[in-house]
């Protein structure tokens, strides 16, 4: 009973994991290094405020950090992390964020961090498999000024694929588009002939008498 009455004390005063309010002055200090799902949004956004509840359970719920950047106040911040719409989702395994394209109900925001923010071989040497093993050395063995070329090369290849990514849709679009606007303007000439074929099939006969359908 004693056990019983202690822990139950120990879950009261021990505080639920929450939402962490991620700013411009903070954001390095709180991500760099560390597993995080970020949500940056604005208030008057309908699809972030039906998120909003979703996102503070998944807070109390999971072992990283969980957090988040109004865009109407930190500008600049979002702005640097390329969002565009709101709200954007971004994950990282401590070692640069990337954008989270999984569904945004709780449960599968909790598989998410189960199947990809898990300690891996790169928390815990240990965790390795051969193959791993020897992808870290061939990158250990780089030197500081190849290791920041590459670094370089990879945000610029990023920025190349996510405007190729964007091009493709736009066509995407464009072409959706002109198949919405063919589409309609062909049934209205079928519309059109079949008023017409209707008209015809019920005019009145050489004797007066209408025409009837066979």
């Amino acid at each position: 009973m004693k056990l019983i009455t202690l822990l139950t004390f120990v879950a009261i005063i021990t505080p639920a994991l929450s939402t962490v309010e991620l700013t411009e002055e903070n954001f390095k200090e709180q991500t760099d290094g560390k597993k995080v799902m970020i949500k940056f949004y604005a208030p008057w956004c309908g699809h972030c405020k039906r998120l909003a509840p979703i996102w503070d359970e998944f807070a109390d719920q999971t072992n990283v950090l969980v957090g988040k950047v109004d865009c109407t106040v930190h500008k600049d911040l979002c702005s640097k992390q390329g969002v565009q719409g709101y709200p954007t989702l971004k994950y990282s395994n401590g070692y640069g964020l990337n954008k989270y394209e999984s569904g945004r109900d709780l449960e599968s925001l909790l598989k998410f961090v189960e199947d990809n923010l898990q300690n891996g071989c790169l928390d815990d040497p240990n965790l390795c498999s051969e193959e791993e093993t020897k992808e870290l050395e061939t990158y250990k063995a780089l030197n500081t000024e190849d290791i920041h070329k590459r670094l370089e090369n990879n945000a610029a290849e990023v920025d190349v694929t996510e405007k190729l990514f964007r091009e493709h849709v736009q066509k995407l679009q464009d072409k959706y588009q002109l198949m919405q606007t063919e589409k309609a303007d062909r049934l209205k000439e079928l519309s059109k002939e079949e008023a017409l074929l209707r008209y015809v099939l019920n005019l009145p006969d050489e004797d007066g008498g209408q025409n009837q359908e066979l």
